[in-house]
């Protein structure tokens, strides 16, 4: 039942959010709301962020495991992309509130996770240091995040065309350059 409870004060945000800023939501609208107390609130979460901080890490879960069971890496960027864009609205609104460092770094942070396994899988004996390698995660979950934020996709075609897009970046050789011709 606990679940469900965050589920649905989870659902009451994203619906609060439609209609306000992230700033303006406060516990007693949601506790309202979802018809509970504001006891119950607190037993759950801490305060407001921690439900979107919640929202965000279980849906970063689930786009985890569903792009790991993907057959290949263009069906798992295509998980990434759909994923993204049925959230953009939220996700904008999220990122255009005070807590917008947070949300990016956790959002970076699943990406980071997601093509480590994906180097690691790709490049089993690749010769990288713990610190370049760092960087160049960095570096590649920035940029996939910040074309998923900043692209607008509005038909199937131009997911497809970021899709490929984005594996064309990421299928680079990750220990150097790529050769000239």
């Amino acid at each position: 039942m606990p679940a469900d409870v965050k589920q649905q004060i989870t659902d009451a945000l994203l619906q609060l959010l439609d209609k306000k800023s992230l700033e303006k939501i406060t516990v007693r609208e949601l506790a309202e709301l979802c018809g509970i107390s504001r006891q119950t609130f607190y037993y759950h979460f801490e305060d407001v962020f921690d439900v979107v901080d919640w929202w965000s890490s279980q849906g970063a879960e689930q786009m985890l495991r569903d792009s790991m069971r993907a057959q290949d890496e263009r069906e798992a960027l295509r998980i990434f992309v759909d994923r993204v864009t049925a959230n953009r609205g939220t996700l904008r609104r999220l990122l255009a509130s005070r807590w917008r460092e947070q949300m990016e770094r956790q959002l970076v942070d699943v990406f980071t996770t997601y093509l480590r396994y994906m180097l690691r899988s790709a490049h089993p004996h690749l010769a990288m240091s713990p610190s370049d390698e760092s960087a160049f995660l960095l570096f590649y979950a920035s940029g996939v995040f910040g074309l998923l934020i900043q692209r607008e996709i509005h038909t199937v075609a131009e997911k497809e065309i970021l899709v490929n897009q984005l594996y064309w970046l990421l299928s680079q050789h990750p220990g150097g350059h790529t050769r000239r011709a």
